[in-house]
Order: C-alpha cells, then sequence, then structure tokens
C-alpha cells in the first residue's frame, strides 16, 4: 500500500488503509460471482418524477431468510448505471461480505445539462417529496419491497453528479439514510456554477452559512446528522476541491463537529498518489466526518477497475467507503434533538 504516517493522537480509532485484518488477502477466498437482476422504475404522480432504471446486484449467496445492507451507487455525468458498476467494483465486495448494491440510472430528463447528470443543483430535483431525489428514493423502497433489507443499513454513495444527489438523499432522508459517501462531489443545494464548465472561468461557491440553512430548512424536526465521508482529489479540474472543503464544514455546522479537531489523520501514498485520511467525531458520534484528500489523479473514482473517469492507481475508496458503512449503521445516537453525552469511543467495534 505504501508508507504511511499517524497523528499521536487516539491511535485506537480504525482505519482500513493500515489494517493488518486485511493481511489475509494472500490467501483470497474464491467468490462465486453474484446476479444483477434489472428493473424498470415507473413514474410516480408527484412533481418531475419519470420513469427509470435501475440494476441490482444479489450476493452470490443470498437468501431471503436473512436481512442484508443495502448500498445505492449513483453514476456521474456521462456514465450510466453500467458503467459505475464497472468501475467501482462494488459487486465484488458485495459478494465477499454479503450486501445488496443498487445502481439507479437517471435514464432521462429535461433541460439542459452535461449528458446523464443527475440534477443536484435544480431546487425541483433535491426536495423530499418530488424529483429526482424521490424518485431514488423510492427506487430503494421498490428494493425493500422486492429483497429482504436490513433496514437500519441502507447507505448511498455517489460520483460527481451522483455525489450531489448522494448528498441530496442524506439530507432529504436523513431519518433513513445511515451513511452515506461523496466522491469528487458538491454540498447539498450548491448552484451549478460549482463546477468548472469552462476552464476560462473560475468556479464559485455558495457561502457554508447558506448550505447549512438550505440544509436546516429541508430536514426540519427530521434533522438527523448522517456519517460521511468525502473523497476528492487536489488536482480535480472539474469540481474543485473547494467543493469538498466547503461539504465537510457544512456537515460539521449544520451537525455540530468541531472540524479544527481531527480524532485521527493518517497520510499514505499508493502507488504515485498520495493521500490524506482524517475523522472528525462529534460529541455524541464517533467517526461523524472522514475525509480522504488525494494529490495526483484527476475528476473521478480512485483506487477501482479500469475504465472512464476511473483511477486505478489510487487508494481503493470503495473498500473504505464499505468499511466505513459498516461502522455506522442507523441508530438513534445521531438524533441532534436527543442530544446524547455518551463518552466518544474512538476504538473500533
Amino acid at each position: 500500500m505504501g508508507s504511511h504516517s499517524h497523528s499521536p493522537q487516539h491511535q485506537l480509532i480504525h482505519f482500513p488503509f493500515s489494517s493488518k485484518k486485511k493481511a489475509s488477502a494472500s490467501q483470497p477466498r474464491q467468490l462465486v460471482p453474484g446476479k444483477n437482476i434489472d428493473h424498470c422504475f415507473n413514474k410516480k404522480d408527484y412533481k418531475s418524477s419519470r420513469q427509470r432504471q435501475y440494476r441490482v446486484h444479489l450476493p452470490s449467496n443470498y437468501s431471503s431468510n436473512k436481512t442484508y445492507p443495502l448500498v445505492a451507487v449513483l453514476h456521474g455525468c456521462g456514465q450510466t448505471h453500467e458503467d459505475i458498476q464497472a468501475i467501482t467494483n462494488m459487486d465484488n465486495i458485495a459478494d465477499r461480505d454479503e450486501f445488496i448494491v443498487v445502481y439507479p440510472f437517471v435514464t432521462s430528463y429535461n433541460g439542459m445539462r452535461g449528458r446523464n447528470c443527475w440534477a443536484w443543483w435544480l431546487p425541483n430535483h433535491i426536495h423530499s417529496g418530488a424529483g429526482e431525489v424521490e424518485d431514488i428514493w423510492q427506487i430503494l423502497q421498490e428494493v425493500q419491497q422486492e429483497y429482504s433489507v436490513d433496514e437500519r443499513r441502507i447507505h448511498v454513495a455517489g460520483l460527481s453528479s451522483g455525489a450531489g444527489m448522494a448528498v441530496a438523499l442524506m439530507v432529504t432522508q436523513a431519518q433513513h439514510i445511515a451513511s452515506g459517501a461523496a466522491v469528487a462531489g458538491v454540498p447539498y443545494s450548491e448552484s451549478a456554477h460549482a463546477v468548472n464548465l469552462m476552464r476560462h472561468l473560475s468556479p464559485s461557491f455558495k457561502p457554508v452559512d447558506n448550505i447549512v440553512e438550505s440544509m436546516d430548512n429541508e430536514m426540519g424536526e427530521r434533522k438527523r446528522a448522517v456519517p460521511l465521508f468525502i473523497a476528492h482529489s487536489h488536482n480535480d479540474t472539474t469540481v474543485d476541491i473547494q467543493a469538498a472543503i466547503n461539504l465537510r464544514d457544512s456537515w460539521a455546522e449544520c451537525f455540530d463537529v468541531p472540524v479544527y479537531r481531527k480524532s485521527r489523520t493518517e497520510n499514505g501514498e499508493t502507488g504515485d498518489t498520495q493521500w490524506e485520511l482524517t475523522a472528525h467525531s462529534s460529541h455524541h458520534q464517533r467517526n461523524m466526518i472522514q475525509t480522504l484528500f488525494l494529490h495526483g489523479p484527476d475528476h473521478g473514482w480512485y483506487g477501482g477497475l479500469p475504465g472512464r473517469f476511473s483511477y486505478p492507481e489510487g487508494p481503493n475508496i470503495s473498500e473504505h467507503i464499505w468499511e466505513f458503512f459498516q461502522e455506522n449503521p442507523l441508530t438513534t445516537n445521531t438524533r441532534l434533538r436527543d442530544k446524547i453525552s455518551a463518552p466518544l469511543r474512538l476504538f473500533k467495534r
């Protein structure tokens, strides 16, 4: 994996990049590939709903007699659900560790936008009860009805525009989404000006306070701190690293996470890609925000399989995202109005 350096504080918090638990990879278990099942989501009666395709991947030993975590993975612009499925290698992890993956496809849309982009910047699509974010949630509901899903372990991850929509789903369905991940994404309710659409124009960003206000307004009484993993490259020429910093800071301000106090920082190098992994814990939720900031790769998924918008030479973020999800099921401890004052646990369960 390359070299690592650690901060001296809180040595008991767990990071999978340096975990010796993975050393058994020298004796890999032969996995039987799981099963892909394609579905069609029918347009609903609420505003801006559309017919959409989605694919479900079931682990090879799937049984209706037990329940499984559900991980939704959202593609980026210029991709399909099949593309993100191919580059993340999430299916292989699902077959190994037994969880269900769903890959929604934007399928069709109105108005001007990049090919197959999720509309994370349009108000019609980022509020509960309408548009793309509601369609995605309804797709997850259909998967729960069709398959055996553990309702305490519903997670979402996305790349680029898919990351923006994953963040929107975490806000609109905060009481249902256990934890989430944004790869090369943007904060909730950010404007399209945050993306470098024209190389000669610099991106501009909403103030963090405005983003937090939008998050609070959307969540209302349903407000719950959803643990968030953020991955972004300093060399991203499409979505500037400032978007990831603002996403981190908006999450920290909204959910009372002291971002200036790091629970743990780990530095390393994978191939030619240098990275820094940092964890931030709140007073009532350990490991509430994790950031993985990289130097080297451009805009895309890091450490996956070869393909467009993929950088296989980077650290394997699919593995790390799944580990983050495993450590963050849905609990009442993250409901801010409860203000649980239990001591902060920094060791791995």
